[in-house]
């Protein structure tokens, strides 16, 4: 598998939207390093959904991992077959235990892995920041599922620091935000 040739069957947002915030990285891996990532789940699916999520007082929803002491928006690898709207609801249900009715996309990153032996060999997946409104702005007691280590969801009238991401982050935020 090289590319962005996922088995996600999604339609790039930036086909339908012009006014998406856009990002992108690359990082050249070894060999041996370059194979086993390739087989991590976003890149086997080419597609991300992340949730721009927003209550009623317009506070924005983020979680925080056990092995990261940032704070990020909830969001996962989309399933075989699954839309971008149902991979989001999906999760950031698992994630915070929030509902939520998904609005549009506000911006879109790509994450490229180059082989290092061979730079015409390299991967991909993109990541889609979804504006998101909460149905119920009770954030649950049970955080991920499987291996995941949510270790806290919390709302944020300003987006905390540290906060992965922040290039593409803030901007999607601010975008759901002035709509």
């Amino acid at each position: 598998m090289d590319g962005f040739e996922g088995y996600a069957d999604v339609v790039d947002p930036r086909e339908r939207y012009d006014d998406l915030v856009e990002d992108g990285g690359e990082d050249v891996r070894d060999p041996e390093r370059y194979r086993e990532d390739r087989e991590l789940e976003a890149f086997r699916s080419g597609w991300v959904a992340v949730g721009v999520v927003l209550d009623d007082a317009d506070r924005v929803l983020c979680i925080r991992n056990a092995d990261d002491e940032r704070w990020l928006l909830p969001g996962g690898t989309l399933h075989r077959d699954e839309s971008l709207d149902d991979g989001l609801v999906r999760e950031v249900r698992e994630e915070t235990g929030v509902d939520v009715d998904p609005v549009r996309p506000r911006a879109v990153g790509a994450s490229r892995i180059v082989n290092a032996d061979d730079s015409d060999e390299w991967t991909g997946f993109h990541v889609v920041l979804y504006e998101a409104r909460a149905t119920d702005a009770t954030v649950g007691e049970d955080l991920g599922v499987d291996d995941e280590r949510i270790t806290a969801a919390d709302w944020f009238h300003d987006i905390p620091d540290p906060v992965f991401n922040p290039g593409l982050t803030r901007p999607a935020v601010r975008a759901a935000r002035d709509r």
